[in-house]
């Protein structure tokens, strides 16, 4: 007896489910932007943090130390 009952309670939400779906407009997904990296033109660089908490940057040619 509980097997005939989900059965209809599956037939019945399957089919409300169709007739609502009916009603419903098919859209097109969005287009997502499209994100494109370029690498910076210049010099290599390098950077050190020192023990007091500052950042030194420079270039890989010109080497930098704390002082």
């Amino acid at each position: 007896m509980s097997n005939f009952l989900m059965l209809l309670l599956a037939a019945a939400g399957s089919s409300s489910l169709c007739a609502c779906s009916a009603n419903v407009p098919i859209t097109q997904p969005a287009s997502r932007p499209t994100i494109v990296v370029h690498r910076p033109k210049g010099e290599e660089g390098d950077f050190v943090i020192c023990k007091d908490g500052q950042v030194l940057v420079f270039t890989t040619a010109h080497p930098k130390t704390c002082s």
